[in-house]
């Protein structure tokens, strides 16, 4: 690598120092080879609780959307009581509102996928 000095002359940069990288070797105790299985597992759990939380709330957020204006026959926790009115402002909601949960949600998606695959690699033995 070459760095350059403040008159703009580039010189050589010293070599990085030994040591400073971990490198595994084959005689290492497995324990130090592994990911952490318990700490993937949390991970995923705590991914998938916070995408839970955000399609709540966006559902909550699209049913007081379609529940404006709605007769008071139309019941909001029966969705087969719903009219076609009704269901166009939850789609309307929801479009509305995807911008601000849809990448949050696809990133949490991505990442949960990442680390199940993570988590299904076979153990070293």
């Amino acid at each position: 690598m070459t760095t350059l000095t403040p008159t703009g002359a580039g010189t050589a940069a010293p070599p990085a120092k030994p040591g400073h990288r971990k490198t595994l070797t084959p005689g290492q105790p497995a324990s130090t080879r592994h990911l952490d299985r318990n700490h993937l597992v949390s991970g995923i759990v705590s991914r998938r609780r916070r995408l839970a939380d955000l399609e709540a709330a966006m559902a909550a957020s699209c049913e007081a959307a379609a529940v404006r204006g709605a007769p008071r026959a139309i019941r909001v926790d029966d969705r087969g009581t719903w009219d076609r009115a009704m269901w166009q402002r939850y789609l309307d909601a929801a479009a509305r509102l995807e911008p601000d949960y849809g990448p949050l949600m696809r990133r949490l998606l991505q990442e949960i996928d990442r680390l199940q695959r993570l988590l299904d690699l076979p153990l070293a033995a």
